[in-house]
């Protein structure tokens, strides 16, 4: 029998420390979009357009926020890019939750405050 016939049934590795809880269970992460208002909306909007039709790119379009699960308080905001790049950074902050404590969590982004 070889190592891959061994079946695995212990619990998953999830980077943790025995008995440790993972930061998702404290924290998510979620796009928000973006609030303006009046001329900065409309120049928003232009640049968004002028970004995308040069392949530029332009402001960002979203927030990205990690808030609290209890109180939905935010910990950690910060602008998210164009839509792929949120969407990168979205999977990597929820990837990090999963395999992160809350302290390690934070040490890794915690300098992108709210």
């Amino acid at each position: 029998m070889s190592a891959f016939d061994v079946p695995n049934d212990g619990p998953p590795d999830d980077g943790l420390p025995d008995g440790a809880e993972p930061a998702s269970a404290h924290l998510r992460a979620e796009l928000r979009p973006r609030r303006l208002r009046g001329l900065g909306k409309l120049v928003h909007t232009a640049l968004v357009v002028a970004g995308e039709a040069t392949s530029l790119g332009g402001p960002s379009v979203a927030e990205l926020v990690v808030v609290r699960a209890d109180t939905a308080a935010p910990v950690i905001r910060t602008k998210a890019g164009s839509l792929v790049e949120a969407d990168v950074l979205l999977q990597q902050i929820r990837l990090d939750l999963e395999t992160m404590t809350v302290a390690e969590f934070l040490a890794e982004w915690g300098h992108l405050k709210p």
